[in-house]
């Protein structure tokens, strides 16, 4: 004999009362007290019984037609217990059925590692489906993309006409070897920042230029930003940041946010970082570029000195940073710089570099 406690609706009143079922051979008797207190047993017989298909942990069972009666059991050794006592009749389907007769702790523990699967997805797969996406745009249409990144940029900013024609002149006085038409336009702002869009515009807040010192120092900024063109870091992350965007609207459903997201892209992707892959890439071929120039790659050593002083060096989140740490940087710079040999004086670079530096002090 197989007792189980269970709740049962008698389909006539609308509480459930409390009761012990029993299977019997061929048929389940269920005990219960009426609201008098009076003991009361009820038959169902196998035929009539019929299992509810349900998404929870629970077991239910219904019996009969109007009013239809009703059994809710929580006791997981109820499937068991009927597979062994009535062998000839199916009351749960196998598979799907048995797969949401979990815990509530196992659905937990799948919900959470679902999200962890999402989660892996999201960190590692989007980088891949962002790179593999940028490497089938054609050049010319990057480039219509960045120009129009750039004039919705543009409008939030107050663009420096005299530097921006000198940093021009300055900029193509080296050869960056890259295919991208190199466009810098200076704009003033206190921060010290620059960065660049997809197809070949940089933009370089004066802020930065006005803490250098050497035309080293420039030139090591201007490599660095074009290398993140030549290499389609910009396209990259534009199409990464879209997609993380739209990854997680999708999740979520909200379709208001995918909307925003592509109508507002252009300004909030300017200030996107890159990895500290994408970053150790750019620097990388930003020295190459100067080796290949003649150019001192002190200039790096400086740069890199400035910016850990204006924005200093997260050391205590280095595990959690995905980004390289100036330190790290400049570490690599002055390794870079002790071994470089063939360092050529640049007089006419000098001069448009002079000219640049009176530009900006001159606004002082």
């Amino acid at each position: 004999m197989y007792n189980f406690d269970v709740r049962y609706h008698d389909g006539r009143m609308s509480i459930a009362h409390d009761a012990t079922l029993t299977l019997m051979p061929d048929h389940w008797l269920i005990h219960y007290r009426d609201p008098s207190g009076e003991l009361t047993s009820v038959r169902w017989t196998l035929a009539g019984i019929a299992t509810d298909e349900n998404f929870s942990s629970l077991f239910i069972f219904r019996y009969g037609g109007f009013p239809q009666q009703t059994i809710e059991c929580k006791d997981q050794q109820l499937p068991i217990a009927l597979a062994q006592h009535y062998p000839g009749k199916v009351f749960f389907k196998k598979g799907i059925n048995r797969l949401f007769k979990l815990t509530n702790a196992t659905i937990a523990g799948l919900a959470v590692l679902l999200i962890a699967i999402l989660g892996v997805a999201y960190w590692y797969g989007l980088p891949l489906v962002a790179s593999a996406v940028a490497s089938r745009v054609p050049m010319s249409a990057e480039i219509e993309m960045g120009d129009t990144m750039y004039e919705n940029l543009l409008h939030g900013y107050d663009v420096d006409s005299t530097l921006t024609v000198k940093v021009n002149d300055f900029a193509r006085s080296i050869d960056f070897k890259t295919q991208y038409p190199i466009r810098v336009t200076v704009v003033r702002e206190r921060d010290v920042n620059a960065f660049a869009l997809p197809g070949g515009r940089i933009v370089v807040f004066d802020g930065i230029l006005r803490r250098m010192t050497t035309k080293e120092e420039l030139a090591a900024l201007l490599a660095h930003e074009v290398s993140h063109v030549h290499y389609r870091h910009s396209l990259r992350n534009v199409i990464r940041s879209l997609g993380g965007y739209l990854f997680l609207s999708v999740l979520l459903n909200d379709i208001n946010g995918i909307v925003t997201v592509l109508a507002d892209n252009s300004n909030a992707l300017a200030n996107l970082t890159y990895s500290r892959e994408l970053e150790t890439e750019a620097d990388q071929k930003a020295m190459t570029i100067f080796q290949s120039e003649g150019l001192n790659l002190k200039g790096f050593v400086d740069l890199f000195t400035m910016l850990k002083s204006e924005h200093g060096d997260m050391t205590s989140l280095k595990l959690l940073s995905t980004h390289p740490l100036t330190a790290d940087r400049l570490r690599v710079a002055e390794v870079k710089m002790k071994g470089q040999k063939g360092v050529k004086e640049d007089v006419e670079l000098e001069r448009k570099w002079a000219e640049i530096d009176r530009g900006y002090r001159g606004g002082e």
